[in-house]
């Protein structure tokens, strides 16, 4: 048990609202709020507002008490955040969940964010004067129903959506099914088109290819013109052959003649080319002389310049080198100086180091000493608070060890475990019994199942009878009565011979037997028949007088006179005439065979007729006998269950009869031990005084030793600091000049290495350019000799063109004497060529007209790539004596055909398959649906029997153990549950309760103080039937006096042998019960703070 306690307002009761908060709570009002973000701390005078908060429950699970996935986690965490912008998050053992998840774990259990094991600050009072519905749900909690009532309603809604459903899929059939009805004409039409459409196909190949055979006839009779034709114009090429020869040489004459004039007018050319050339070579030659002297002129300016700007550059090196030298010397001095100072440095550092270490290491030394001391303090005032506790400890021990005494149970728990042997042997003996009865109903039950299939099997034998019968007497036309019979109803035929006497009859099966004496005279009654006659063969002795006449053969033969018998029969049935040879009948379908039918079915018929009555009367009595055996089977177990009943509660007594005697040990041996271990621990807690004393005096001492190093340490460290801060300055002036003699050094380097490469590039220049000058001078002396050599060749290629031109002119002269024999050669040939053109244009026409059929043939094909088809195949469905004519009258018909069926859904077939498939499916969704619907009210129906069992119980229990708790709290007096009405499922609960010595007609009439004893016993007694794993009471002791606080105290201490008891009180009474308390104080203003102390653990400490 844990008491918490403090001050008004000090915020104990936001312990209760957290729990309830991290539970579940969606209500910001009953949290004491506007907004979920007010469980957040907004922030004080001193500290500023924060941006979330959370809570977390821890709960141990190592005994597995709870169900599901969670049973094999030895802990749990449940957490709750919540942050400014209203976002709340559940978790669970660390990971997101809802809150649906955390309050399925506790339904059932008691707990949750409005159950009765959270009792807030006036809710006991409101509690008592619930409504009935309102005080059921607690009773509800308690014998679980709450997850059963959970259930049912997400069942019910699971129910009304499968309703939904079920009606949105009936009208999305009945639509289907009007589309198929429309779907399965318009399908039949399409189906009918298909037919047509290919029947249109197939005889537009087949003309198609007719018009192909036409136009390849016409094809061969122009190829054969135009192989004619091929003849003629092969013969008279041949004869061209000749002058074409002839005119060859006068062509290859003229054209070497041609030949030899260009070549003379290209040497021409080539001799006019090369003299300009030579006249151009001449002036370019001029222009270049005056070029290089210009040149050499200004390379002699620059090579001068040059030379003046390389010594200027030689000087300024030597400038720079100095001045590199002098930066460096410099640069070593500055940093040779900084070296001292920073080893100086250092060793200051590292002794104002050394001495602030010293002085923390006092400053620490102090402060624990001085822990030691106010520790010792606390102690040994708590030593003598405890002395005083045990001191009246002891006297209570004492005390409960006399009371004790006198609750020793053993004697109640002998006398329960006899009764509850007695218990065990009589359920023993009617489970005997009652398998007994068992068994003898199974094979009862077996017995009216046999009986009643062998009725099915009867009824259906009779049936089948009735109605062979039936159609027998249709048939043989004995259905309406009649005075007239057939006379084969009275012939007895054996079966072998029955197709024999059929045949003689010869078709006269259908007369009937008169009844009128002067008719009878019609049969001619023969006493002794004749033995060659089919007469012979009726066993009934009765038979038409022809008969006689009629010669039985016995064995098939070709034909044997018959001498006085006017007709022969062999045993196939075949009859023998004077001019006719008749084939027999069928004998299963024979008219005598179908009377005998008739004849035993009318003697079967009261025979099944019989047999049914007797097995009725059979199953009724088996009926009785089951119903007897079912009646006593049902009251066993109606006995054995009650005695189970009557052991289970015999068992819980024991149980409780020995926890009480084992606690009666307990509490006995615990009060034995604690008062020794109380005796012991006052001489221990004199010992530990004396000695806490002389630990304070010396702890005094050291405290002043200390503080007296501390103050030199200070003094150290101050003188060090200011001798450190005058080298750090010192150290850092030496930093800079070192920094400034290093960039100093660097830019005379730069500058350095700048003019030593300005230098080279200059020396570089003055090479090129004196070696350009000599260069220049070398080119003016060899321009000298080519100009003499030009002028001697320009002369020289004068005189050789002047000849070139005089053998070009004579040239041309042949060349004209050749072409105009050739022309006179090529007039004779033109007459012949004219008549082989002639002959090729005739050729042409024809090769024109064979690619004209060509492509009409091509044409007449091309229907048959529309169509898919190919030439071979309608070649081999062709038929040859049809004609073109009798192929378009075929399709103009098939085409009119086509129309008639005016416009057709093509698409139709497949949609009205897909519409049968879709059909099919939602006829499968409607049977899954009803039989889903079926099972959630079948789900509804067990919840509902469980609820209403449960609930039941659970009143009952809670009722008996109200109407033992509410005497005890108020010293006498009754209490009791009544229900509304007799509607287990929503009847409401109401609470009667009349205290010692009052005639209450209503509860609302008791006192604040009765009304919160009265909703206590009522909240234990739940308790007692479903304890939760802790209870937590927020002030409910606040309208007790001390008499009835101390009867509260010892309830709850009785209950919390079985549950953990969180409790806010400011009684002292109330707070001297708990075994920890947790204290919440206020110190900083807005700011609440938790301070636990364990009563068992301080008292330890006491005595040590």
């Amino acid at each position: 048990m844990t008491c918490v306690v403090g001050p008004n307002g000090c915020g104990k009761s936001n312990v209760i609202d957290a729990v309830r908060w991290v539970l579940g709570e969606s209500s910001a009002k009953n949290l004491r709020g506007d907004a979920m973000t007010d469980v957040i701390f907004n922030g004080s005078t001193h500290r500023k507002a924060i941006s979330q908060a959370s809570v977390e429950l821890m709960f141990d699970n190592t005994q597995g008490t709870l169900p599901g996935s969670l049973a094999d986690r030895n802990q749990i965490a449940i957490k709750r955040l919540v942050t400014r912008d209203g976002q709340s998050l559940y978790y669970l053992n660390g990971s997101k969940c809802r809150r649906r998840d955390i309050t399925d774990i506790f339904l059932g259990t008691g707990l949750g964010p409005r159950s009765y094991a959270i009792i807030e600050q006036g809710m006991i009072s409101r509690l008592i004067e619930s409504k009935p519905h309102e005080l059921r749900v607690f009773l509800e909690e308690a014998a679980g129903v709450s997850k059963y009532k959970e259930r049912r309603r997400e069942t019910q809604t699971r129910i009304k959506s499968t309703r939904d459903n079920l009606e949105r899929l009936l009208d999305m059939r009945q639509e289907l099914q009007s589309q198929l009805d429309r779907l399965a004409k318009q399908a039949e039409s399409a189906r009918k088109y298909k037919e047509l459409k290919a029947q249109e196909r197939t005889l537009k190949g087949q003309l198609a290819v007719l018009k192909w055979q036409d136009f390849n006839e016409k094809l061969q009779q122009k190829v054969a013109q135009i192989a004619k034709l091929d003849e003629q114009l092969t013969f008279l090429e041949q004869a061209h052959g000749g002058q074409n020869d002839v005119i060859a040489s006068f062509e290859q004459q003229v054209n070497h003649l041609a030949e030899a004039l260009n070549l003379a007018q290209q040497t021409l050319h080539k001799t006019h080319t090369e003299l300009t050339r030579a006249e151009q070579q001449k002036i370019h030659l001029g222009e270049k002389r005056t070029e290089l002297t210009e040149s050499q002129t200004k390379l002699v300016q620059e090579h001068e310049y040059a030379q003046q700007l390389l010594t200027e550059q030689s000087q300024s090196c030597d400038t720079l080198q100095k001045q590199c030298s002098e930066a460096a010397e410099a640069l070593a001095i500055c940093e040779a100086e900084l070296e001292e100072i920073a080893a100086l440095y250092d060793s200051l550092h590292s002794t104002a180091q050394e001495g602030e270490q010293n002085l923390e290491d006092a400053q620490q030394q102090l402060n624990k000493t001085q822990t030691q001391l106010n520790s010792h303090n606390s102690t040994f005032q708590k030593a003598q608070q405890a002395l005083l506790f045990q001191q009246d400890k002891l006297k209570d021990l004492h005390a409960k060890r006399d009371a004790l005494e006198a609750q020793n149970s053993a004697k109640a728990l002998s006398m329960e475990r006899a009764k509850q042997q007695a218990l065990v042997k009589d359920m023993a003996a009617l489970q005997s019994v009652s398998q007994k009865l068992a068994t003898k109903l199974e094979s009862c039950e077996l017995q009216v199942k046999a009986c009643q299939d062998e009725r099915g099997e009867l009824k259906q034998k009779r049936m089948e009878a009735a109605t062979e019968k039936e159609m027998l007497a249709e048939m043989l036309g004995t259905s309406e009565p009649s005075s007239a019979q057939s006379f084969l109803s009275q012939l007895k035929v054996h079966p072998e011979y029955r197709h024999v006497v059929e045949s003689a009859l010869l078709g006269l099966t259908e007369l009937c037997l008169a009844d009128e004496p002067h008719q009878q005279g019609l049969w001619g009654v023969t006493a002794r028949p004749h033995p060659e006659s089919v007469a012979a063969l009726i066993e009934s002795g009765i038979y038409p007088s022809f008969l006689n006449h009629i010669k039985w053969l016995g064995k098939p033969c070709q034909f044997t006179p018959c001498s006085q018998f006017i007709l022969a029969i062999d045993e196939l049935g075949e009859v023998y005439g004077e001019n006719f040879v008749t084939q027999p009948s069928d004998n299963e379908n024979s008219e005598l065979a179908k009377y005998e039918r008739l004849e035993a079915l009318s003697l079967l018929l009261p025979e099944l007729q019989q047999s049914l009555s007797q097995n009725e009367d059979k199953l009724t009595r088996l009926q009785d006998a089951l119903a007897e055996l079912t009646s006593q089977t049902e009251q066993a177990k109606q006995d054995i269950h009650r005695i189970a009943q009557e052991i289970a509660g015999s068992k819980s007594r024991l149980e409780m009869l020995e926890q009480q005697h084992q606690q009666w040990q307990l509490q006995s041996e615990q009060l034995i031990n604690e008062v020794e271990r109380v005796e012991s621990a006052l001489v221990t807690q004199h010992k530990e005084i004396d000695h806490l004393a002389l630990l304070q005096a010396q702890h005094m001492e050291q405290v002043e030793q200390i503080q007296h190093q501390v103050t030199n340490c200070k003094d150290a460290v101050e003188k060090h600091k200011r001798e450190y801060s005058q080298v750090q300055l010192r150290k850092n002036q030496q930093q800079e000049r070192v920094h400034q003699a290093k960039l100093t050094l660097q830019q005379a380097q730069s500058a350095q290495q700048i003019s030593a490469t300005k230098s080279a590039h200059l020396k570089q220049s003055f090479e090129q350019f004196e070696s350009s000058l000599k260069a220049n001078k070398a080119q003016l002396a060899q321009l000298t000799v080519p100009n003499q050599e030009i002028k001697a060749q320009i002369q020289k290629l004068l005189n050789s063109h002047q000849a070139q031109q005089e053998q070009l002119e004579q040239l041309d002269a042949e060349v004209t004497t050749a072409k105009q024999k050739l022309a006179d050669k090529q007039l004779s040939v033109q007459d012949s060529q004219a008549q082989s053109l002639k002959l090729k244009e005739q050729k042409q026409q024809l090769q024109l007209q064979e690619q004209s059929l060509v492509v009409k043939a091509q044409s007449a094909l091309e229907p048959l790539l529309e169509l898919k088809q190919t030439l071979k195949g309608v070649l081999a469905t062709l038929n040859k004596d049809m004609t073109q004519g009798v192929y378009q009258s075929k399709l103009t018909a098939t085409s009119q055909k086509l129309s008639m069926l005016g416009a057709v859904n093509l698409a139709a077939i497949e949609e009205y398959d897909e519409a049968s498939a879709r059909k099919k499916y939602l006829d499968e969704q409607l049977n899954d649906l009803t039989a889903a619907l079926e099972t959630l009210e079948n789900a509804i129906r067990k919840i509902d029997r469980e609820t209403k069992t449960r609930f039941r119980a659970t009143f009952d229990e809670v009722n008996g153990s109200l109407g033992e708790l509410f005497p005890k709290v108020f010293g006498g007096g009754s209490a009791y549950l009544e229900l509304t009405s007799d509607d287990l499922l929503e009847s409401g609960v109401t609470i009667m309760a009349r205290p010692p010595g009052k005639k209450n007609s209503t509860i609302h009439l008791l006192s604040g103080g009765e009304k919160a004893l009265t909703a206590l016993s009522l909240v234990f007694s739940i308790f007692r039937l479903n304890p939760a794993p802790f209870c937590m009471l927020d002030e409910v002791d606040a309208p007790l006096d001390d008499a009835n606080v101390g009867r509260f105290c010892r309830l709850v201490e009785e209950m919390s042998q079985a549950v953990q008891f969180i409790y806010i009180s400011h009684n002292k009474v109330a707070m001297e019960m708990a075994a920890r308390l947790t204290g919440v104080t206020m110190a900083e203003p807005g700011v609440s703070r938790v301070v636990a102390v364990d009563i068992e653990q301080a008292v330890q400490m006491a005595h040590t």
